[in-house]
């Protein structure tokens, strides 16, 4: 398997799996829309054919893993794809990597808890919100669950900024 950046010559095949996966090309995630062909990512490759997909969003420290596509479950396909990411963010000096996933999608959730992603939020009645911006997400996902929260993970990286949305406690900060 190859692992490559994601180029211009991608997108006609970036555009038509995620409008078959996600309805459009269109990512909705905290209440951003992402238009997926405008991010750059990572492409997996088995002899020549698209085999997976993850698109990114860096940010101030923090890098979004806004699509993770694997088309051969259970191959190591999205591992290595989440791997060349977390590369990509620590060479962008990020302190985090983070995802939005529904909470209808159970095999995403235990993938990312397996990889030792932590559950951080769950946004109760998100999706909602996010068909606001993408009318086309579904209200049940593939496993016939209703599609109504976003959970949040992420994968530290280091420490993050000082300040960035740390609350002191009763027991102190240092």
């Amino acid at each position: 398997m190859e692992i490559r950046p994601v180029g211009v010559e991608d997108l006609p095949w970036v555009r038509r799996v995620l409008s078959e996966t996600f309805a459009s090309p269109r990512i909705v995630s905290r209440g951003v829309l992402h238009v997926a062909t405008d991010l750059p990512g990572f492409l997996a490759e088995e002899g020549g054919t698209p085999i997976g997909l993850l698109l990114y969003h860096m940010g101030a420290r923090e890098c979004e893993v806004v699509v993770l596509l694997s088309l051969q479950e259970r191959t190591g396909v999205a591992t290595q794809l989440l791997a060349r990411a977390e590369q990509a963010a620590r060479g962008a000096g990020c302190y985090r990597l983070w995802l939005v996933t529904t909470n209808d999608n159970q095999s995403a959730i235990a993938f990312y808890q397996a990889r030792g992603w932590r559950q951080v939020a769950v946004r109760r009645g998100a999706v909602a919100e996010a068909r606001r911006l993408k009318p086309e997400i579904p209200e049940r996902g593939t496993s016939g669950l209703a599609k109504e929260d976003e959970i949040e993970f992420e994968f530290t990286l280091g420490d993050p900024p000082p300040n960035h949305g740390m609350q002191p406690t009763a027991y102190g900060r240092g």
